[in-house]
C-alpha cells in the first residue's frame, strides 16, 4: 500500500476517531448541563411549594385563592403525597396518580431524591424532584417536575450540528492528508526516479536532495553516500577484475609459448623438459595467483567469515617458521620466532597460516644473504600483536600508504616473480585475514632500518 495512501487513511481514522469522541464528550457535558439547570429549576419551584405546605396549616387545599397557583398552572408537574401514600392534590399536568414509583417515594420521605419517568399522559420523558416536608401528622411528600422534550430537542439539534461538523472535519482532514502525503514525498519520489534512471556505466553518484535538514533531506544524503559507496565497489572489482586478467595474462602467453615451442619438431629431450619444467612452474604461478584471488573474491563477499575455533598460536606460528627455514636457508637467511607463551585466539581454518606464510615469503625476498628474519608474537592488554621483520631496505615511504592495497607494488611494475605475492596480493591476502578476524594489518619502516609488518587479532 502506498505511503499517501495509509497517511490519508490513517488521517481519516484519526480524525473520525477524535471527532466522535469529542462529540460525545461535548455533547454528555451539554447534556449534564442542561439537567443541572433542569434541577435547578425544579428546586426553586419545590422550595417554593414545599414552604406553601409549612404554611398551610391545616387546611391543604392548594389551589384556592391566596395560593401560589403552582398546582394550579396546566404545563406544571406537582403533587403533594400525604404519610398515607395518598395523593393529597396534584396538578392538572400531574394527573391523578402519583407519578413516581413505590421506591423513589420511599427514598422521598427520608430525603430530596431525583428520578426520571414519563409525562403522566405523554410519551416525553420527565425528570421529578420529590423531597419530605415534616408536619404534625406526618411526613409529606413534595414532588415537582418538568418534561425534558426542551433537553431532548436542544441535544438533538446540537448532535445533528456535531454530526455535520464531523462529516466536514473528516474530509477534510483526509483530503488535507492526502495533499500533504503528496507534497512531502514529492522529493522522495523524484529522487526514486533519479535512482531509477542510474544505470552501472553512469559516473553521477549525486542525487537532487532537498534542502530542507529534514528527514527526507537525511534520506537523500544518506542514498549519496550508499551510491558513492556502490560506484566505488564497482570501480574497485572493475579495477581488480582488469589486473587479475593483466596478471593472468603474462603467465598464460608463457606456458602457451613453453607448450608451442615443445610441439615444435626437431626438439631434443633435453628442451622438452626444460619446456615442461617452465610450463609447470607457470602452471603452478596461475594455480597460486587463481587461489588468491578466489581468496580475495571471497573475502569481498563477506563468505569468507566462517566459524572461528579457538586455538592456541604457538604451533601455527613454530610450523610457518619451519616451512620458512627450508626457503631462507638457500640464501643464508636466518628466520628467528619470539612468540609469547599460552597465546590463544580464535581463527579462522588456515588463514592465520595464510597470511604468516605470505608475510615470510614477502621478508625472505627482501632480506639480504646473511641476514635473518624475525617473527614475534606478544600480548597488550586485550590484543596480540604479531611481527613479521626484515633487516633489508624497507618499504619505500611513498609506498607505505599504499602498501595493501591489491596488485600493488613498490616499484609499481608488473614483472614477473615466483609466487603470487609478486602480483601484489600478499599484503592485501594478509589484511583482509586479520579483518577477517576482527583485527588489522600496519606496515613500517623501523627506525634502525628494514620493513616490519604487524597484524593485531583480539585476545581470548
Amino acid at each position: 500500500m502506498p505511503i499517501r495512501l495509509r497517511l490519508t487513511l490513517a488521517a481519516l481514522l484519526g480524525a473520525l476517531a477524535l471527532s466522535s469522541i469529542g462529540g460525545w464528550v461535548f455533547l454528555h457535558q451539554l447534556r449534564n448541563g442542561l439537567h443541572a439547570s433542569v434541577d435547578s429549576s425544579l428546586r426553586v419551584r419545590a422550595d417554593a411549594l414545599v414552604q406553601k405546605v409549612q404554611d398551610s396549616g391545616t387546611n391543604l387545599d392548594f389551589q384556592d385563592a391566596g395560593s401560589t397557583a403552582l398546582l394550579a398552572a396546566r404545563e406544571s408537574i406537582a403533587q403533594v403525597v400525604g404519610p398515607d401514600s395518598r395523593l393529597v392534590d396534584s396538578s392538572q399536568a400531574a394527573g391523578n396518580n402519583v407519578v413516581i414509583p413505590e421506591s423513589a417515594l420511599a427514598a422521598a420521605r427520608r430525603g430530596t431524591t431525583y428520578s426520571e419517568g414519563v409525562v403522566p399522559g405523554d410519551s416525553h420523558a420527565a425528570r421529578f424532584l420529590a423531597t419530605p416536608v415534616k408536619r404534625r401528622e406526618g411526613t409529606y411528600v413534595v414532588i415537582v417536575g418538568t418534561s425534558l422534550a426542551s433537553v431532548d430537542d436542544a441535544v438533538s439539534r446540537v448532535r445533528a450540528g456535531i454530526l455535520l461538523g464531523d462529516i466536514l472535519t473528516v474530509a477534510i482532514a483526509t483530503i488535507g492528508a492526502w495533499l500533504l502525503g503528496r507534497f512531502a514525498l514529492r522529493p522522495v519520489e523524484r529522487m526514486r526516479r533519479e535512482v531509477a534512471a542510474i544505470s552501472e556505466f553512469d559516473e553521477v553518484t549525486r542525487l537532487d536532495v532537498p534542502r530542507t535538514h529534514d528527514e527526507i533531506a537525511l534520506l537523500g544524503n544518506t542514498m549519496d553516500a550508499l551510491l558513492g559507496r556502490l560506484h566505488a565497489a564497482l570501480a574497485q572489482q572493475r579495477a581488480f577484475v582488469a589486473d587479475a586478467g593483466h596478471e593472468l595474462r603474462t603467465p598464460l602467453a608463457i606456458l602457451r609459448t613453453e607448450l608451442e615451442l615443445a610441439g615444435r619438431p626437431g626438439r631434443d629431450t633435453d628442451e622438452l623438459r626444460r619446456a615442461v619444467a617452465n610450463a609447470g612452474e607457470e602452471t603452478d604461478r596461475l594455480a597460486r595467483l587463481a587461489e588468491a584471488l578466489l581468496y580475495l573474491a571471497r573475502h569481498d563477499e563477506r563468505r569468507h567469515q566462517q566459524r572461528r575455533e579457538l586455538q592456541p598460536l604457538q604451533p601455527i606460528f613454530m610450523r610457518a617458521t619451519e616451512t620458512a627455514r627450508g626457503r631462507a636457508g638457500e640464501r643464508g637467511i636466518e628466520v628467528a620466532l619470539d612468540a609469547s607463551p599460552g597465546l590463544v585466539a580464535p581463527v579462522v581454518g588456515d588463514d592465520l597460516r595464510r597470511a604468516l606464510d605470505n608475510l615470510l615469503d614477502n621478508a625472505i625476498r627482501h632480506a639480504p644473504r646473511g641476514s635473518r628474519v624475525e617473527v614475534a608474537a606478544t600480548l597488550h592488554t586485550n590484543r596480540i600483536v604479531i611481527t613479521v621483520r626484515d633487516h633489508g631496505p624497507g618499504f619505500p615511504v611513498e609506498f607505505l600508504a599504499h602498501a595493501f592495497e591489491r596488485f600493488r607494488r613498490a616499484d609499481a611494475s608488473r614483472t614477473h616473480q615466483d609466487d603470487d605475492s609478486g602480483a601484489g596480493l600478499g599484503l592485501a591476502i594478509v589484511r583482509a585475514v586479520a579483518r577477517d578476524h576482527g583485527g588489522d594489518a600496519h606496515a613500517r619502516n623501523p627506525p634502525d632500518g628494514g620493513g616490519e609488518v604487524a597484524i593485531t587479532l583480539p585476545a581470548v
